[in-house]
């Protein structure tokens, strides 16, 4: 329940079936609810998120001399404003225009959601407006501004000086939107809808439909070339004595002219030993995009993350082009190596053995607007508890995947695909789930404490004769592996005995089994009614 605590769950890993998948059993884990936070990242960048450095604190590590760097990035972090719109009237009497101007704002602090109590929480639909008035920053040649989001809950349409610049669906993803009438060195007024109509194409989900701005709001520099999507893994050899950093991202050109960019990529170990790469990216015409892949090897003895010892590189990801610094990412990285062998699941070459707790971001009275003390509460309580892993439905907020990271504490993700069946049954609702799957895979993989990457929740348990869901787990287990290729593929399950077994499992490298014995009933002919059932059930499955 939202806003309630509830007994915390535990995780333990049992040896896999035919040798290969690894099963987890989920016990408890499943509706458990408890204060989730959110750290702002420290100075010089966040554990995993990447964070986009200041212009002053660039530090060119090239020899070819001074370096144009980007400007400083501009928190837009107070002075926010908020008007419920409880008819749906706001678009119809165009409140993001200067009619906006009469309407009775109250102050608020962002992060902010508008309905955080349970009873304002339901299904029912609503919407609010957001209103933030700014000094515009000076435009230099070359160069523009986006207007960045952490988190926008559930549907967002921005204007910038009454125009608009972008929209977003997705309620847990970070975003950008280009400040195309942006007024430099004048009063300008970013104006924020947002509302938390699930439609047509939506998913289903099983936590509260909290509604408002959910993370800081940014004015980021925009060079001539960006790196999207950046994700920056390890690969571990020589039994874990060696390994590279692969470094992934979106190369696009806001140029009106070809550009030959390059990436500068460094890596620094608690020691202060630096490793650095640069990777030329070739010829990129005007308004093209480029994914670009590479790896960085990591010199000296490496410093291995774990819940024991989370140890954290230093990495800075810099575009370059000629002279000109575009872009400059900064992130803490762990050097980490996650496998499944002989069904038992492996951190660092060592047998893991999981016991923790799933999580909500929900806290009572604020809802999903975490702060830096839920963060440090939601930490210390897992530690309380002697938790090295927790569990998570959707993609969590860049801050608190940092305080994890931290922490050392692993973490279970998955997309919101969750009992979606219905919805995976057509070609549009698959594109959705894997949309979503594709954000939290971007979001999450530069995080050394996300172990596991699930595909889903609770989807069909005869997925062989569900087509939709057959071809949403063939689909979606090749893309996982795509994009985050050292991190095992999972699917969370039902644990109704009495079904046959699953070839489309042989996709995935780890189940989790949701366990309800002695909870509910089950559906007919698969009762888990009696809790002595649990480990013959076990038994059966390896």
């Amino acid at each position: 329940m939202a806003g309630r605590e509830q007994p915390l769950g535990r995780a333990v890993i049992m040896p896999g079936v035919r040798g290969r998948t690894a099963l987890l059993l989920m016990w408890g884990l499943v509706a458990v609810a408890i204060a989730v936070v959110a750290i702002p990242p420290a100075s010089g960048g966040g554990a995993g998120s990447p964070t986009r450095v200041a212009g002053a604190g660039v530090r060119s590590l090239s020899a070819r001399g001074p370096r144009l760097s980007p400007p400083a990035a501009v928190p837009l972090a107070t002075g926010w404003r908020y008007a419920p719109d409880p008819g749906n009237v706001g678009l119809r009497n165009h409140w993001e225009s200067a009619a906006g101007t009469r309407l009775g704002w109250a102050p608020v602090t962002i992060p902010n959601d508008f309905n955080p109590t349970v009873a304002g929480a339901s299904d029912r639909p609503a919407v609010g407006w957001y209103e933030v008035s700014f000094t515009g920053p000076p435009v230099t040649p070359g160069r523009s501004w986006s207007v960045s989001f952490e988190s926008v809950r559930r549907n967002a349409q921005v204007w910038l000086n009454g125009t608009e610049i972008g929209s977003s669906s997705d309620p847990y993803a970070p975003f950008a939107l280009p400040a195309r009438t942006l007024r430099p060195g004048a009063t300008n007024i970013l104006v924020v809808r947002v509302d938390t109509f699930e439609g047509a194409g939506s998913l289903p989900e099983d936590w509260w439909n909290w509604g408002g701005i959910m993370g800081p709001v940014t004015l980021q520099g925009v060079g001539r070339v960006s790196a999207q999507g950046l994700g920056v893994m390890p690969e571990l050899g020589c039994a874990n004595r060696c390994g590279d950093l692969l470094v992934e991202a979106t190369l696009r050109s806001h140029s009106a002219g070809a550009l030959r960019p390059e990436l500068l990529v460094s890596a620094t170990s608690p020691d202060g030993v630096t490793s650095t790469s640069v990777r030329a990216a070739g010829a990129l015409p005007a308004g093209s995009a480029r994914q670009v892949r590479f790896r960085v090897p990591v010199r000296g003895p490496l410093a291995l993350w774990s819940p024991a010892s989370p140890s954290l590189y230093r990495v800075q990801v810099q575009v370059l082009d000629g002279r000109s610094v575009e872009q400059v990412d900064a992130l803490r990285v762990g050097l980490r190596s996650v496998r499944v062998r002989g069904g038992i699941l492996y951190l660092n070459g060592s047998r893991l053995w999981l016991h923790g707790a799933a999580i909500q971001e929900d806290v009572q009275g604020r809802g999903a607007a975490l702060t830096d003390s839920d963060i440090e509460t939601i930490v210390s309580e897992l530690r309380s508890v002697g938790a090295n892993v927790t569990r998570a439905h959707y993609l969590l907020s860049p801050r608190l995947l940092d305080a994890l990271d931290q922490a050392g504490i692993m973490v279970w993700e998955q997309p919101p695909v969750d009992h979606a069946d219905p919805a995976l049954a057509s070609a549009a609702g698959r594109a959705r789930a894997l949309a979503l799957l594709r954000s939290t895979l971007v979001g999450d993989r530069s995080h050394p404490s996300v172990l596991i990457d699930s595909i889903g929740n609770e989807l069909s348990p005869t997925p062989d004769t569900t087509p939709g869901t057959r071809a949403y787990i063939d689909q979606a287990s090749a893309l996982a592996r795509a994009l985050d290729p050292g991190v095992p593929v999972a699917l969370d399950t039902y644990c109704y005995p009495g079904f046959p077994a699953q070839r489309s499992y042989s996709k995935l490298d780890v189940l989790g089994i949701s366990a309800y014995f002695g909870w509910y009933t089950g559906p007919p002919g698969h009762s888990i009614a009696d809790f002595d059932g649990l480990a013959p059930f076990l038994r059966l499955t390896h």
